[in-house]
């Protein structure tokens, strides 16, 4: 199984920008000597806290500072890019770190970003799905044409061409079937945000709609881990208030959006939240984490990092260290036991 890294850069107490960054991106690069896969970057607009504030800097700057762990986008928002430009900073990205580069897209699950690109949030799904079509044109042919609602270009040739060929792999992040379904049509490995059986099964239809083979592709889900020598009730209650903020966060705009809470926990607790933080020492991490490989057709695991708010270089740095040593091993010899497209 495959264990990446990723943090949302988050900044709701107000520190000096630069030193915030510096620490982000301190234990992002940390990930690297721990022995995790991957580590990706996040992306929003114009939030109040400087959520996910810009993918191509912060990856080009870990480019630079790695040099084995995979990088890449954990989402880029697709519909409120130019697939085509997008296309272009990829590649050179996937250049700038020696093709270490995954490509991660979602459709946002925020009204007020597409209002500022001046686009109707009910346009998602048809933004979604050209988008796709035109990134992947983008890449792989010069030069392209496409001829759609939102995209009727002739004759564009985007250059740089990846580094990886076709091109760098391809992820969709989803939280409801229906873009689990569109993730599955375009051949696209999943980022899943779900626990539903109805939220794979769309993934896996779409997928055989595609005629594409289920077990070339993979699906992550993310979970925010803490691994701790201290009792579990007592960080919750020290953190409580920094976790409700980061899951609130979620509530808040799918809710403006229309969309359905995340159902992202196998075991639902009736204090808010409780449920999405996984806290405990590595042998209760690790069971925990078990149980999610058997219940769902997983084959990665994304560490959310530390709600905004812990200290990064000392509580978070911490856990991270100890979930390095005692979980990740195990979780990275895992197999994915479940089978395909079995309930």
């Amino acid at each position: 199984m495959h264990v990446g890294f990723t943090m949302d850069f988050r900044n709701l107490s107000g520190r000096p920008w630069r030193e915030h960054w510096a620490d982000c991106l301190w234990l992002l690069v940390q990930s690297e000597a721990m022995g995790f896969d991957y580590v990706m970057v996040q992306e929003h607009f114009c939030t109040h806290d400087g959520y996910g504030p810009s993918v191509p800097v912060f990856l080009t700057l870990l480019a630079e500072r790695t040099s084995t762990i995979r990088i890449g986008s954990y989402a880029y928002v697709l519909p409120l890019h130019n697939a085509a430009m997008l296309a272009q900073e990829t590649a050179v990205l996937d250049h700038l770190s020696n093709g270490r580069l995954d490509v991660t897209v979602g459709a946002g699950h925020r009204p007020l970003e597409y209002r500022l690109m001046g686009y109707s949030p009910k346009t998602r799904p048809s933004r979604m799905a050209e988008g796709l079509d035109v990134l992947r044109l983008a890449w792989t042919q010069r030069p392209f044409s496409y001829h759609g609602k939102y995209y009727d270009v002739d004759d564009i040739t985007v250059t740089p061409a990846p580094m990886q060929r076709p091109h760098p792999p391809l992820w969709v992040a989803a939280t409801a079937p229906a873009a689990a379904r569109r993730a599955g049509h375009a051949g696209a490995n999943l980022r899943s945000a779900s626990v539903d059986a109805d939220f794979y099964d769309a993934y896996l239809a779409g997928l055989a709609d595609a005629g594409v083979d289920r077990t070339s592709v993979r699906i992550s889900k993310g979970v925010s881990i803490t691994v701790t020598g201290e009792d579990p009730r007592q960080v919750w209650e020290r953190n409580q208030s920094l976790y409700f903020e980061r899951w609130d966060f979620y509530r808040k705009i799918r809710s403006e959006m229309g969309d359905p809470d995340l159902k992202a926990s196998l075991t639902p607790s009736a204090e808010p939240y409780r449920d999405r933080e996984l806290i405990g020492d590595a042998a209760a991490v690790t069971e925990a984490l078990a149980a999610m490989r058997d219940a769902e057709p997983i084959t990665d695991i994304v560490h959310l990092g530390p709600a905004d708010g812990i200290d990064i270089r000392t509580e978070a740095y911490e856990s991270m260290k100890r979930f390095a040593e005692q979980v990740l091993p195990v979780v990275k010899s895992w197999q994915a036991l479940r089978p395909w497209g079995t309930r």
